[in-house]
């Protein structure tokens, strides 16, 4: 049965959000699935056929999905690292210290996974340099929020956290985030792309995209736009996501 994710940014506090974005574009697109899954498990729904609307980190996506995926567009994001659907990762740890003083040393670093474009592609290209390698111990956590516990618990002194998953946290957890610093920021980088299968009919992915627009521009969506920290969609295709191809990478 088909079925649909904007599974990026999962947190508790802004479900209801996501559930009414999608409720406000279900008055308006009849083909979509009615209900937004919440499995908790966005690569596996990247892969999965029966998942027709997808958000996908745009790493993966100009990697392996360019050809399975079809690129509707991205939101637009109010965060002070963004501009646009363009945005920067944040570079976070438990010292108050420069980045280059904290690379200088046996620097512990936990990131999201080998994959992420904001997690581990960004922190390559704003620490290594010329370097085949990263000059530390490396772990991965699975998620954003687990990177940010690592820090604050001691157990690592170096991450890169993508900035909507860190402003969104920030709301939620802000006793976590308060006792860590932010010490840098990764390049640019397009925020994860709202994506249809490529079984999706092309006038059935136009439809959706321009209900997105719609909804996210209408007076009624203020509090889910507050919420997620948008203020629109952009209408966006695979070549804006295929650059990133170009970024360092030595582990994905």
């Amino acid at each position: 049965m088909p079925s649909a994710e904007l599974g990026m940014y999962p947190f508790a506090s802004v479900r209801w959000a996501w559930d009414a974005l999608w409720e406000a574009l279900r008055e308006r697109v009849d083909w979509l699935p009615r209900k937004l899954a919440h499995s908790g498990d966005v690569h596996a729904r990247w892969a999965d056929p029966d998942c027709i609307v997808n958000h996908v980190c745009g790493w993966p996506l100009a990697r392996w999905h360019a050809d399975d995926h079809r690129v509707l567009g991205a939101f637009s994001l109010t965060i002070p690292e963004a501009d646009g659907y363009r945005y920067r990762s944040t570079l976070v740890s438990p010292h108050d210290v420069a980045l280059a003083e904290l690379l200088g040393g046996d620097v512990r670093v936990v990131a999201n996974s080998g994959d992420s474009l904001s997690g581990w592609i960004s922190l390559l290209n704003a620490t290594i340099g010329d370097h085949d390698d990263f000059p530390g111990e490396v772990t991965f956590t699975s998620a954003h929020v687990e990177s940010l516990r690592a820090l604050a618990g001691g157990d690592a002194d170096l991450a890169c956290v993508d900035s909507w998953s860190l402003a969104l946290i920030t709301k939620e957890q802000p006793e976590l985030v308060s006792v860590l610093h932010r010490i840098g920021l990764g390049p640019w980088i397009p925020s994860p792309a709202v994506t249809v299968r490529d079984t999706v009919p092309v006038e059935k992915g136009e439809e959706l995209a321009e209900a997105l627009v719609d909804v996210l521009t209408a007076d009624s969506s203020e509090p889910v736009r507050d919420a997620l920290l948008v203020d629109g969609f952009v209408r966006l295709t695979i070549d804006d996501y295929r650059p990133v191809l170009e970024l360092r990478s030595i582990a994905s």
